[in-house]
């Protein structure tokens, strides 16, 4: 398996039940190359990686989801989620979701709906950038 994504199964979100999750697939031998999570807190991070390091060393990593959540809850996300084992982020929703139905509506044109997802697309990095900054 290349990746695997617990979003959809974990319905709450909460860091013990992707902990749980995690866990159990590794222990049906499941070891994927990447793990797209939401975001969690920082001490869940810690547990995670611990748990990644013990269960299968050769893992890439993580990559956080965005889950269509708001820039804001994306921004706190980056931030608590500093562990070596995050490696970056994919995002959809966040990004185009709101200009392209705007754009769906014929309330804006290809130009601004460019411009919205180029903006929103450029402030998830700057923030990333900032919390991968304030680690080193």
């Amino acid at each position: 398996s290349k990746g695997f994504d617990t979003s959809a199964r974990t319905g709450s979100g909460s860091d013990d039940i992707v902990l749980r999750a995690v866990k159990r697939f590794y222990n049906l031998g499941i070891k994927p190359e990447w793990w797209k999570l939401a975001p969690m807190q920082a001490a869940s991070w810690s547990t995670l990686g611990a748990l990644i390091a013990e269960r299968d060393p050769h893992c890439r990593g993580v990559v956080l989801l965005g889950l269509n959540q708001p820039m804001e809850r994306l921004f706190d996300g980056f931030a608590a989620a500093t562990h070596p084992i995050v490696r970056g982020f994919m995002v959809g929703r966040t990004i185009w979701g709101d200009a392209s139905r705007a754009w769906l509506a014929g309330t804006i044109d290809d130009a601004a709906l460019i411009d919205r997802a180029t903006s929103r697309f450029g402030q998830l990095v700057q923030a990333w950038r900032q919390t991968r900054r304030n680690t080193r």
